[in-house]
């Protein structure tokens, strides 16, 4: 590394140059001058036309004149090389200090500029003030608070409003023409005295991201007590809605217990308790799979499909609640090239339910209601289109609604949709699927006017299915007395109402049954008993000291032959389609839903019967 003299050692050298010299021209200005007045002394006493002595006289003076001329340049000599070298210098420490602030500008996100306070010139400026407000550092020292960049001009008319004495920080929003956006910008100043003049430092700093973070971060906070409002707001008009199939169940219930010597009476209020639960599942199942789609939990299958029969049996289910409020309900089918279809068909036939279902409780006594699946459109390949149109001509809906249709916990409220019951979940629900399909769904509405939903959905043909295929026969209904009677069973339950109610539908239909209070004692109970003993095992899921996945797993590892071949039927309130694969993936042979459906039961049991 080469070193570097200080300055100070520079002019130490040449002013003892100077003074070696200066001491040297006296000595010889002193030398000379003695020697000049013995000549001259001398001459007096001669003749003056002695020529040698006035030419050694001349020629002595004019050693002494070249010596201090000599001298003399030499010392000037010295001093100007000093001030060049001084000069060249202090320009090579301003061009390490700018290259300083470039460096720093370069690597820091805040320009720096000082100003003078007296005269308001800005003395120096970091590079990246460009980057900030677009204007070059060169041109920075004419500050202009006309400019046509509102964010220069804002700067300019903060370092022209006076020179502060203490600490300050401006933060400002201002469009930025020199990049054509709008942006945020932090600038702080701090007075200080430099060489004993008072200057003022000011930073600034773009805090565009910082402020767009920030605004995201209050724009989700807005979102999260929006949606905690819409929740809330959603429980509180619901309580109607729950409470009526509750209040049913439980009235009819105690008008059970007054009227059990009327079999009629207790019949038609037991067919009333069933349709109030019914309806109370359905405001649970609509709860519970809004959260699994909004988890990211829900999964789409892709399995073939026939159109038609997904249509017709939507139409089965909807046709006596249409007909039971005077309603003309009309199914069209037009432009269908491909009826064998790939993909989801319990999510497609979900969404039909949901839409129609809306359509049918919106839509008053008498009113109409149309559903066309059309396939006529243009498809992408050889993908089926398929256009869901489902038209009403019932209360219709506000445009301040339609805007929040598709929102969860969102119900319009008026005095008319008040009496309908629902939990406001089926629209997102049913947008959510579409999504996931990669569909789109599109609603027109007007009060008093009807409604009209269109959905646009593709799958792809199903292979190597022919159109003229041997339809399957119906599979005739299934006797629960002769699915279920005279079997044994082990019942892995540990809620005793629960174990209650199934003990009570296998006894009706002439079965027996033994209960484990969880998995654990189910698995000692199996492994103790002799082969042969249980026909089969209903397995509830969720249980203490094993859960249901566990004790299955732990009952086909046991060394048996019949562990590996009993039927085990996961008997679970875990409803969902991920559920059923999770309960097969543990070695169980099928799935019943809780609440319990006799009907579905006693055709499981069959299917599994040896």
């Amino acid at each position: 590394m080469r070193q570097r003299f200080d300055s100070r050692y520079i002019f130490a050298a040449v002013a003892a140059v100077v003074v070696v010299l200066a001491v040297v021209i006296a000595a010889t200005s002193l030398y000379y001058f003695s020697t000049i007045h013995g000549l001259v002394v001398q001459a007096d006493s001669i003749t003056p036309n002695d020529q040698a002595e006035g030419a050694a006289i001349v020629g002595v003076t004019a050693r002494m004149v070249i010596i201090v001329v000599g001298a003399t340049l030499l010392a000037v000599t010295a001093i100007g090389a000093l001030l060049i070298y001084r000069n060249r210098r202090e320009l090579r420490g301003e061009r390490h200090v700018q290259s300083i602030y470039q460096a720093i500008g370069e690597n820091i996100d805040t320009a720096i500029f000082i100003v003078d306070c007296e005269d308001q010139v800005v003395e120096a400026v970091f590079e990246n003030v460009q980057d900030i407000l677009g204007v070059p550092a060169s041109k920075f020292f004419a500050v202009d608070r006309l400019s046509s960049n509102e964010a220069y001009a804002k700067v300019a008319a903060i370092v022209h409003s006076g020179a502060p004495d203490e600490r300050r920080t401006w933060e400002f929003q201002c469009f930025n023409a020199a990049f054509g956006r709008d942006m945020w910008l932090r600038i702080t100043s701090c007075p200080v005295t430099l060489g004993g003049d008072a200057k003022v430092i000011y930073s600034l700093t773009d805090m565009t991201d910082e402020h767009d973070i920030r605004q995201r971060l209050m724009d989700s906070v807005a979102a999260a007590e929006d949606a905690n409002r819409a929740k809330s707001n959603f429980l509180a008009s619901m309580s109607h809605d729950i409470r009526t199939p509750m209040n049913a169940i439980l009235g009819f219930s105690e008008l059970i217990d007054r009227e059990a010597g009327h079999e009629e009476a207790v019949r038609e209020y037991n067919r009333k308790i069933a349709l109030s639960g019914r309806h109370l599942l359905g405001l649970i199942n609509d709860v519970l799979d809004m959260s699994k789609i909004e988890s990211g939990k829900t999964e789409l299958t892709a399995e073939p499909f026939s159109l038609a029969e997904t249509v017709a049996a939507v139409e089965a289910m909807m046709r006596p609640q249409t007909d039971a409020k005077g309603q003309t309900f009309t199914v069209e089918v037009t432009g269908i090239s491909h009826d064998r279809l790939v993909g989801d068909e319990g999510r497609l036939r979900q969404i039909l339910m949901n839409v129609l279902s809306n359509a049918m409780k919106y839509t008053g006594t008498g009113g109409k209601i149309l559903l066309r699946i059309d396939g006529s459109l243009a498809r992408h390949g050889t993908l089926q289109h398929v256009r869901i149109l489902v038209r009403d001509n019932g209360i219709g809906m506000s445009d301040d609604y339609l805007a929040t249709i598709f929102d969860s916990f969102s119900r319009e409220e008026s005095t008319l949709t008040n009496k309908i019951q629902g939990t406001g979940l089926g629209m997102a629900i049913t947008k959510n699927l579409v999504d996931l399909m990669g569909g789109a769904i599109t609603v027109r509405s007007k009060l008093d006017a009807g409604s009209v939903f269109i959905i646009d959905l593709e799958f792809p043909p199903a292979e190597a299915e022919s159109e003229e295929r041997e339809e399957p026969a119906s599979a005739p209904a299934t006797d629960a007395d002769e699915a279920l009677g005279g079997k044994h069973f082990l019942v892995a339950e540990d809620n005793d109402l629960n174990a209650e109610i199934i003990g009570a539908i296998l006894t009706i239909h002439g079965a027996t049954c033994e209960v484990a209070e969880n998995g654990q004692v189910a698995v000692d109970k199996f492994s103790q008993s002799e082969p042969g003993a249980y026909d089969m095992i209903f397995m509830d899921v969720q249980m203490p000291v094993m859960n249901g996945h566990e004790a299955a797993r732990a009952i086909r590892a046991l060394d048996r032959p019949d562990a590996r071949e009993i039927p085990i039927i996961a008997m679970t309130a875990n409803a969902f389609a991920e559920d059923e694969r999770e309960a097969l993936a543990a070695g169980m042979s099928a799935h019943v839903a809780k609440p319990i459906d006799v009907a579905v039961l006693a055709r499981t049991v069959a299917s599994l019967a040896r």
